[in-house]
């Protein structure tokens, strides 16, 4: 006596073909976001606005190392008397704060491309 298979598998299979058309219409809705999403355009920096920071940090010599760590700028100077503190407020977004001979500040300005642009200047004594 032969046993037939009597198994009914079609519920399985229409199951998984909906996950699979769900999955890939989630795919592409995430794919398009991505795309579509804006970026936030940065504010190309002027030469006046660098050229002010370093005046008010006492000149390109008097700057020691520039960084950035998380968005603010951060740098150390050799000699703190000689810093425009209230030129620095004045350029700054969210205040001054300074530690030791370190300053930090934070700009509209991309402060990846400040740091960079501040130490690409030539040091003068």
């Amino acid at each position: 006596m032969i046993l037939a298979n009597t198994t009914n598998y079609t519920p399985w299979i229409i199951g998984i073909c909906c996950a699979a058309a769900v999955l890939i219409i989630a795919i592409i809705l995430l794919v398009v976001f991505l795309l579509k999403r804006k970026k936030h355009p940065r504010i190309k920096i002027n030469t006046e606005f660098i050229n002010n920071l370093v005046e008010a940090l006492g000149g390109r010599g008097n700057i020691l190392d520039a960084k950035t760590i998380n968005g603010r700028l951060h740098f150390e100077v050799e000699d703190l008397e000689i810093v425009a503190l209230d030129a620095l407020k004045a350029l700054s977004t969210a205040g001054v704060f300074i530690t030791n001979q370190t300053i930090k500040m934070l700009f509209s300005y991309d402060s990846a491309s400040i740091c960079k642009t501040v130490l690409a200047l030539p040091k003068t004594e």
